[in-house]
């Protein structure tokens, strides 16, 4: 059995405050914990959420970390991760290979002097810093493929297989540039073409697939290439790959919690029409599912 738990599910920025406390503010960070493996997906600013966690726990800590790619809302959590600092544990950090920089070096420059107090290099723990490309690898016992997903930059998508199942953590993709100028209402008829096809595959029957939705389609026309998915396309693509749950991940920080509501009986709605199997969860921290 595995448990995934959500800290973080907000994108672009972090969003305290009255109107998201039910969801959550913290940007992108999602635990898998499973034969006594801990896998922690993207390092914004929930992973502070759950390094306290770990902390009360009083027990060393080893575990892989997995960046989907170097937006500062998913790495900007790193410097308050206080197992980190302490002396006797261990962290492999992954990422997706970046063709100027090294993973260590882009994590280091964000703790530079100039913007943090302390570096990355005054952290106690033993960190490891490994790079990933699109492949499938085995890592603590447990099968991993990663796809190249459609976002500026190198980004990742992570698919974990357990016990035959598999857990898949898309945060930031969008319908691929064939559906850019396309006329029409929904993301609908962009499914299948380029890589959405590549993508359906990845998928394809995912007992729990983490994906970007952090648009409306009417807000998707503003922000075309920009690097996320309107609901529709994330719903689209869920049903068609016949997933059994789908999680509604990396919130808009213009969305509340009454729109986020408002987005997942659409969302739900829509879904009944296409794949009335296929369970929707909208991303909150503290949300846990199990495998």
């Amino acid at each position: 059995m595995a448990l995934v738990k959500f800290w973080g599910v907000r994108g672009s920025i972090s969003t305290p405050g009255p109107s998201t406390v039910r969801y959550g503010g913290n940007t992108s960070c999602v635990s898998i914990e499973v034969q006594n493996n801990l896998f922690i997906l993207d390092a914004g600013t929930g992973i502070r959420l759950l390094g306290n966690e770990l902390m009360r726990k009083k027990q060393p800590v080893n575990a892989n970390i997995f960046i989907s790619h170097m937006h500062w809302d998913h790495i900007q959590g790193i410097p308050f991760f206080k197992p980190a600092f302490v002396k006797g544990n261990s962290f492999n950090i992954y990422g997706p290979k970046d063709t100027e920089k090294g993973l260590s070096k882009i994590l280091a420059d964000q703790m530079n002097p100039t913007y943090f107090p302390v570096e990355l290099s005054d952290m106690g723990s033993k960190l490891t810093f490994k790079t990933l490309v699109e492949g499938q690898y085995t890592i603590a016992g447990i099968s991993l493929e990663c796809l190249y997903v459609n976002h500026p930059g190198n980004a990742l998508g992570y698919k974990f297989i357990i016990d035959g199942k598999a857990i898949v953590y898309i945060s930031d993709n969008e319908p691929f540039p064939s559906a850019l100028n396309h006329p029409i209402s929904s993301s609908e008829a962009v499914i299948g073409e380029d890589g959405s096809e590549k993508l359906v595959d990845f998928i394809e029957n995912a007992d729990i697939l983490i994906h970007d939705a952090q648009y409306t389609w009417k807000e998707y026309q503003n922000k075309v290439t920009w690097g996320h998915s309107p609901i529709d396309y994330t719903v689209d693509i869920g049903a068609r790959a016949d997933v059994h749950r789908l999680v509604l991940f990396h919130h808009d920080p213009m969305h509340d919690d009454s729109t986020i509501d408002k987005l997942l009986s659409y969302a739900r709605e829509k879904s009944m029409e296409l794949n009335p199997s296929m369970k929707i969860y909208a991303a909150s921290e503290g949300l846990e599912l199990y495998i």
